[in-house]
């Protein structure tokens, strides 16, 4: 069975939405030179940020349905209400509840990896 890995998928596509409305740079440098500087504009990239950070907090709310485990899903609550909340006062506070919904995917991967061997077992 093929799964969608929106855990994994989500909170990169949350960075990069991040990352380009801060204004990175190198990022938006190499958007322009693929010639997709039309991602650079808020227009997009707010409503994909918004998409990603929803993705993410499915795929959390699915795996603590699954597993059990409510801590990541909370945590990347928190990082989405700062990430969106923040972008238009604060890059640091951008930044953090990036870094936030990152802790969140890593402490999800591990509970998840913690979870699986269970999964098949007959009680």
């Amino acid at each position: 069975m093929s799964e969608v890995h929106a855990d994994k998928w989500g909170p990169l596509g949350s960075i990069f939405a991040g990352l380009c409305c801060l204004g990175a740079a190198p990022l938006l440098a190499g958007l322009s030179a693929l010639g997709l500087e039309f991602l650079i504009h808020d227009t997009i990239l707010i409503p994909l940020l918004i998409f990603f950070l929803g993705v993410t907090i499915w795929a959390l709310h699915r795996n603590r349905s699954r597993c059990g485990t409510a801590g990541p899903l909370w945590l990347v609550w928190l990082a989405a209400v700062l990430t969106l909340g923040s972008l238009w006062i604060s890059g640091v506070a951008v930044g953090l509840g990036l870094l936030l919904l990152v802790s969140a995917s890593i402490w999800n991967a591990i509970a998840t990896k913690r979870c699986e061997p269970t999964r098949g077992m007959i009680s």
